[in-house]
Parts: structure tokens; C-alpha cells; sequence
């Protein structure tokens, strides 16, 4: 007798296809930006983050030193469809550290916001002085937030 696999009673849900990307305007993708900041404490994901009452948020930092991780931190508006999201770090001497791309599929969300982190590790953060991060949805940069990293001892 043949050994068949068993099949599954539970009927699977079929998979949604992920929406096309939105195609924003430069005010329209800055105006989705609720939020950003640095932080070294990055909630884990899938927390359900509160701004005003049981307010939960992660502490903002406005300085770092050499050799430490860092996370950007960041909340965008729902939309109700998918955004391309691109976190860039720019060093000291004005060079693309690091890129990262990080769409967002808001398609399934019924939360009003929803949010993300980039993280940089101490690897990276290997230079003292001001760096750059840049937020960019739908390819226009909706903002630029500068972080001072101190050497290390100081």
C-alpha cells in the first residue's frame, strides 16, 4: 500500500497578492512622516506602540559614541497601500555609509500608523563627529536628521 501524505483538513487562505508601490509626490510622502528619531532601545517588533495614553514609545537619544549601535526609529501615517521606504546613513565625511531599503506594506494594517527601525551596529559607527540619516518614500527625501557620535572616553 502506498504511503500518500495526509492532507490538511484546515482549507489554506489564499495569499494576497502585495499591492503595486504608491506612486507619492514629494509633499505627499513628507506629509506621512509621524515621527523620527534615534534610539538605543528599539522595541521588539510587532509591539503595539501608544503616543499618548500608556504612552510606550522608545527614549529618544541625541548623542552616541564610536563603536556603540544605533537605531533610527521612525512612524509613518497609514496609507493603506504599499510605500518603498529607503534609510540612508551618511558619515561625517559625507559618504553613504549604509543604504537600506524597507518597504512597507500598510495594505493589511488598520492601525493608524505604523512603524520601523534601521539599525547601524557598532561596526559601522566608526567615526566621531555629525552623521546624516535620510528618510526617503517613493524616491523624494522627507527628511534629514543629524546625530552627533562622540569618540569614545569623551
Amino acid at each position: 500500500m502506498p504511503n500518500y501524505p495526509r492532507r490538511d483538513s484546515t482549507p489554506r487562505r489564499a495569499r494576497r497578492p502585495t499591492p503595486p508601490a504608491l506612486n507619492l509626490s514629494g509633499i505627499e510622502a513628507a506629509s506621512l512622516v509621524k515621527f523620527a528619531y534615534f534610539t538605543d532601545q528599539a522595541p521588539a517588533p510587532g509591539t503595539l506602540l501608544y503616543t499618548a495614553f500608556r504612552r510606550n514609545m522608545p527614549p529618544g537619544v541625541k548623542e552616541f559614541t564610536v563603536r556603540n549601535p544605533v537605531t533610527f526609529f521612525y512612524g509613518i501615517q497609514q496609507t493603506g497601500g504599499l510605500l518603498n521606504i529607503q534609510v540612508r546613513w551618511i558619515s561625517p565625511d559625507g559618504v553613504v555609509a549604509r543604504t537600506s531599503d524597507q518597504p512597507m506594506d500598510q495594505s493589511r494594517e488598520g492601525a493608524l500608523w505604523t512603524w520601523q527601525v534601521d539599525r547601524l551596529e557598532k561596526r559601522d559607527l566608526a567615526q566621531a563627529g555629525v552623521w546624516v540619516v535620510e528618510l526617503l518614500i517613493s524616491g523624494h527625501r522627507v527628511g534629514r536628521y543629524p546625530l552627533l557620535v562622540r569618540p569614545a572616553g569623551k
